[in-house]
């Protein structure tokens, strides 16, 4: 039997270099309480066929391996991390930053915090692998999985559902609201932050759809609390006088 050391960061949070990563220091949250179980079923059977068709599509991604796309996800490996942080003012096309835009990270911090519960507790009850474990090819744009099977190296923390793909959806609505004109763009960048996962190599995609799920059920009960609309307020605000974003880089398929 492959012995495997399951790497979790943070409780959760991968940590980074970004405003985004200051911001979850120690995030307050809501107060938000949803059970996934009343949200996202289980995750495709052993053999079944969607399991089967999810399969090979992770055979199927070794061809984007190095490519654009991949590289893209490897700079997203750490949701907190500054290039994250840029992505998001990129989509909302105004800069983020603790310093400059601090309700909004506030805001970012606090709904994520509400969303990381939910989707930690499902990992731990649905203990789901990642698509490379006791795979032959073993390779992912994640550098925390190298040796994944042996040596020195370890396995992420369990796929379903993916943790990325609901903070992309819980931090896309948000700024969504607080920058309407933006919504497209916003969601677009969400969207795309789940996907790289599967790029990536390290979720299935039935992982990054339950994360969506989860997260659209915790942004509902979120945007009805005073607090959080009195953040998005203040949010708005801020992101209005913020300057414009720089170092955008051309948008990848």
């Amino acid at each position: 039997m492959v012995k495997r050391r399951i790497i979790v960061l943070g409780g959760g949070v991968l940590l980074g270099l970004g405003a985004l990563a200051y911001g979850l220091d120690r995030p307050a949250g809501y107060g938000t309480v949803v059970d996934f179980r009343g949200v996202i079923g289980p995750p495709p059977a052993a053999g079944s066929r969607e399991a089967s068709t999810e399969r090979a599509g992770y055979t199927s991604a070794a061809a984007g391996i190095d490519s654009p796309r991949w590289q893209q996800a490897r700079g997203e490996v750490f949701p907190t991390s500054q290039s994250v942080t840029d992505e998001i003012g990129c989509a909302i096309g105004r800069q983020i930053s603790a310093t400059a835009t601090p309700a909004t990270v506030r805001l970012l911090a606090n709904v994520a915090a509400d969303v990381r519960a939910p989707f930690n507790a499902a990992k731990r009850f649905y203990k789901r692998d990642r698509p490379y474990v006791g795979q032959a090819d073993t390779r992912t744009c994640d550098p925390r999985t190298l040796g994944s099977l042996g040596g020195g190296g370890g396995v992420l923390s369990y796929a379903y559902p993916s943790g990325h793909a609901a903070y992309g959806e819980i931090w896309a609505r948000s700024m969504a609201a607080a920058v309407p004109q933006r919504a497209a763009a916003v969601a677009a960048w969400g969207q795309r932050l789940g996907d790289n996962r599967i790029v990536c190599r390290v979720h299935w995609p039935s992982d990054v759809t339950a994360g969506r799920k989860l997260a659209d059920a915790v942004y509902d009960r979120i945007a009805a609390k005073p607090a959080f609309k009195a953040d998005l307020a203040a949010a708005s605000a801020e992101l209005s006088k913020s300057p414009a974003a720089k170092r955008c880089k051309a948008k990848l398929p």
